[in-house]
């Protein structure tokens, strides 16, 4: 059984690829749903705005060259500190006042690229490899660092006495670099760093970094030399037009490369790229006003969170006067993190709707109303502020409701990197640094490129980011039509149409993003690619991270309400009755527990009710197999509680102590009778145990070769009277001795609550 990567999962990015004892599985195409293209068009509504026009700020040059002999540091640079040289083409016929007076001059917001500190200026001078038109294959010492600490001093521009210099950016590369493998295994801070030069046997040029502990080198990784026509074809390029969803004249070009450069995405440098992204894609992308157009649901309460910076921000209740009204606004896809925060009670919604002064408010939520001012909106919705937290009612309605508020939002602000309402927020102070990813001159012939590997949801390795842990998120991300991204490394966007980032500001078409996968399929009308995509969104979300276990199904309710709006389909429970047999064919990845609820949450044959991944045995391709079963009824028995009758060919087993199925009763059948099964979980399944038979595969390793029968496990544990409940799933290549006969005979009904 293998599997494809799946976009939402914030965990494993990784194929699912599991062995042929194993069930097959092809999770083709995760989230890939229908949308309906429309030609109607949105745009920004100018007469909102509050805020400047992108601005237009000084920048120093971009050096051709770069001195290939540079003095000593200055006579007062203190013992200890690395001395920063601008290139040569800054320096020009500066003196010393001259260039702090520059340096003094440029606009602090900005870091400054291309400036080399004394000791990588010294490399690049003494370097026979780049100073060559074709160096030949070897390896020279480049740099070394004492520690690791004294990198991120260089890098980020400090010195041993505390005070402030220009950053060095090459410094900066190579601890992006280093900071990448923090990912893997963290370098301490007193490791020594070391960086060699290498040529290959193409003739590639590149930074090999390695670490110095106890005398032993560990590779960190590399940053590749390029000329300037190999950095042309390169991302890192600052074309930012290349054939990208997003325009940027030249005359606007500053509006994405002040973004890339901003110290802080709090500064005005960084808000004119949000404000573009999101005016282009409201008059250009007209999927993305689709999709919006989709949601039904509306807020009863927002944040209004006034015109100016002034004016506390206040909880308002919305009274819509017909179906038709509507109303722009913003929400805020964040972690809780089980952090006490600022709640809505039935004790002081008068207060909060009087004004929420802004210092009681935690930091996601004061940077959320920052930026909501920013992009020129008045309206936010807040979950903990929106929803009355000690008022069950009111949560059960508004919950139920919560993927189509974030549907219906202009755009979703998400703190990507807070774990916390109180961890960083959205705009992580002291923690960006943007020459991480931007491309470095050294010389007039040769570029270092950026650290460019950063996804669209702006990790640099394998781990997730925290919010998309979150199960609650996995909803708020697939149906919400455009989301903005605020991470400690940058900014990014996402919409129904395409992905960009401060890296590749114009955007592109990412098969990961959920958004696209889900509605980017609408106009083919295919059922099957439908439930396929479904089972990659259920395989992502249980194996993200639910405070409570009980939300399990309103957590992802808003999926599956959208999916019944475009295909008719009915749900219960999480399972669809369009395809109720092959819908009961998922198994846990590895055997879990059924953790108790307070109410009743789903039956034994649903996977709702046990923790952990859940993946499904067989696709719709699959599926064109031979159906051993056949669905009585599906309903809710008096209590209240859920029940599958299904007509079908059953056989008793009993459990081996290795775990195996048997089909000996009063003593067991030979091993090779066994029977491999998954368990749901861990539990003792009791005496009474039956396997039922679902599903033939015919031909399943090769053509005429053994077919392949798949069905349920149920014990009657647990369970009341006549009726059986679920415990696993069974699998067996029908070689030699089986559990069923070929044909179908002596089928029963079977009653499973």
């Amino acid at each position: 059984m293998n599997g494809t990567p799946n976009p939402v999962i914030c965990i494993a990015t990784s194929a699912l690829i599991l062995s042929m004892g194993k069930f097959r599985n092809k999770f083709t195409g995760l989230f890939r749903c229908l949308t309906r293209r429309s030609s109607r068009r949105s745009s920004v509504n100018s007469s909102r705005s509050r805020t400047p026009e992108p601005l237009s700020r000084p920048q120093s040059s971009v050096p051709q060259s770069v001195s290939s002999s540079q003095g000593p540091p200055p006579a007062d640079t203190p013992k200890g500190s690395v001395s920063i040289i601008p290139p040569k083409s800054i320096q020009g016929a500066m003196s010393t006042t001259d260039t702090d007076t520059a340096r003094a001059s440029v606009e602090p917001e900005l870091a400054i690229e291309h400036v080399l500190c004394a000791q990588c200026q010294n490399s690049v001078t003494k370097s026979l490899i780049l100073q060559s038109q074709k160096p030949s294959r070897g390896t020279e010492d480049f740099s070394q660092y004492i520690s690791r600490a004294a990198l991120e001093a260089s890098a980020f521009g400090s010195t041993s006495t505390g005070t402030s210099a220009v950053a060095c950016h090459l410094c900066s590369l190579i601890l992006g670099k280093v900071q990448q493998h923090d990912n893997q295994q963290s370098v301490a801070e007193t490791v020594p760093i070391h960086v060699a030069l290498k040529v290959s046997r193409s003739g590639g040029v590149t930074l090999a970094i390695q670490s110095l502990e106890d005398a032993r080198p560990r590779w960190l990784g590399e940053l590749s030399v390029l000329s300037h026509a190999d950095l042309e074809g390169s991302n890192a390029s600052s074309d930012g037009n290349r054939g990208g969803k997003f325009s940027f004249p030249s005359q606007s070009s500053r509006t994405y490369q002040n973004a890339q450069l901003a110290k802080s995405l709090a500064s005005e440098a960084s808000f004119p790229l949000a404000r573009e992204w999101l005016k282009q894609c409201l008059q250009k992308h007209p999927n993305c006003t689709e999709a919006a157009r989709l949601a039904t649901g509306r807020p009863t309460r927002l944040i209004d969170v006034g015109n100016d910076t002034g004016i506390d921000p206040r909880v308002v209740h919305m009274e819509y006067r017909n179906k038709s009204s509507e109303l722009e606004y913003l929400t805020l896809s964040h972690c809780w993190g089980g952090a006490t925060i600022l709640r809505l009670l039935t004790d002081n919604i008068d207060s909060l709707a009087a004004g929420i002064p802004m210092s009681t408010l935690p930091k996601t939520f004061q940077d959320a109303i920052i930026i909501t001012r920013n992009l020129g909106y008045r309206y936010i919705w807040i979950d903990s502020l929106c929803i009355i937290q000690d008022s069950l009612s009111d949560w059960r309605g508004c919950s139920a409701s919560m993927g189509e508020i974030y549907g219906g939002s202009v755009c979703t602000i998400a703190a990507l990197t807070a774990r916390n309402s109180h961890d960083g927020g959205c705009f992580f102070d002291h923690a960006r640094h943007p020459l991480f990813f931007r491309p470095c001159q050294i010389t007039a012939g040769y570029w270092v490129e950026g650290n460019t590997n950063i996804a669209t949801d702006l990790r640099t390795g394998l781990l997730p980011m925290p919010l998309h842990t979150r199960a609650w998120v996995v909803q708020e991300r697939i149906l919400a039509p455009r989301t903005l991204y605020y991470g400690s490394n940058g900014l990014a966007w996402e919409c129904v149409e395409c992905s960009a980032t401060e890296a590749v500001p114009a955007g592109e078409l990412s098969r990961f993003s959920p958004k696209t996968l889900f509605f980017g399929q609408w106009q083919l009308n295919n059922p099957n690619q439908y439930y396929d995509d479904w089972t990659g969104i259920q395989a992502a979300y249980t194996l993200c991270l639910l405070t409570k276990f009980e939300d399990r199904l309103v957590a992802i309710s808003g999926v599956i309400k959208r999916l019944e709006t475009l295909t008719g389909w009915k749900n219960s429970w999480g399972m669809w009755h369009e395809r109720l047999l092959l819908d009961l064919l998922w198994f846990v990845e590895s055997p879990s527990t059924r953790p108790k609820t307070k109410e009743y949450l789903a039956p034994t044959w649903s996977w709702l009710g046990v923790e952990g991944r859940i993946m499904t045995v067989l696709n719709t391709q699959e599926a064109a197999s031979q159906w051993m079963a056949e669905i009585i009824d599906v309903g809710t028995q008096e209590d209240g509680q859920g029940y599958l009758k299904l007509r079908a060919m059953s056989r008793r087993v009993t459990v081996t102590t290795e775990g195996a199925l048997n089909p000996g009763i009063e003593r067991h059948a030979p091993k090779w009778e066994e029977v491999d099964w998954d368990r749901d979980e861990m539990d003792d399944v009791g005496n009474e145990i039956c396997c039922i038979l679902i599903v033939r595969i015919p031909d399943y390793l090769a053509h005429g070769g053994p077919a392949f029968d798949i069905g349920l496990v149920v014990s009657r544990k647990h369970a009341i009277g006549e009726n059986w409940v679920r415990i696993g799933v069974f699998r067996q290549l029908r070689e030699g001795n089986s559990l069923f006969p070929d044909d179908i005979v002596n089928a029963i009904d079977i009653n499973i609550v």
